[in-house]
């Protein structure tokens, strides 16, 4: 990525599990395992480790995810058109990034190419009129699109709530 360049891409994983995980795609420490969340606060409704940043969702189904990878973190603005945003850290020293359900595995995927090394991770959480191609008519949960932003940094500022939404978040 050069010249202050966004790429777009559009994922729509499985999140069982009421999850799912981007992850460095080669990674085979410091990624999910059982016990990622019980190390983050409830509140963040993301956990994170070296190597992976996992996403809470509002539904056990299919979901939209927009994931734009940016040269400089983004500017300031509004927050009014998100439920919740958080940011996160996560190497990704393969150059390979993936995104997965919960149980599935980074090899299962198309891995992203991106330049190895530190990025921060924006989820924000925005309701949506948007279905993925496959979802569960009668599943339970708000229709929320995730949307992901990253961008290389050298600081590892751990994890920070820029919009606190509600709670209960999901119903």
């Amino acid at each position: 990525m050069t010249d202050d360049r966004t790429v777009v891409r559009r994922f729509e994983p499985y999140a069982d599990h009421l999850a799912f995980v981007i992850s460095d795609a080669e990674a085979t420490e410091d990624i999910f395992d059982e016990d990622t969340w019980d190390k983050a606060d409830d509140t963040w409704r993301i956990a994170g480790e070296r190597h992976c940043v996992v996403v809470g969702t509002a539904r056990y189904d299919y979901v939209p995810v927009r994931l734009a990878l940016v040269d400089t973190p983004p500017e300031d603005a509004s927050l009014d058109a998100f439920d919740h945003v958080v940011e996160a850290d996560i190497l990704v020293p393969s150059g390979k990034m993936a995104v997965t359900g919960a149980t599935e595995l980074p090899s299962e995927v198309e891995p992203v190419p991106l330049p190895a090394g530190r990025y921060r991770v924006r989820v924000a959480y925005a309701q949506t009129d948007r279905r993925p191609a496959r979802f569960d008519l009668e599943g339970v949960g708000d229709h929320l699109e995730y949307q992901v932003t990253m961008w290389p940094t050298d600081a590892d500022l751990g994890v920070y709530v820029l919009k606190q939404g509600p709670s209960p978040w999901a119903s």
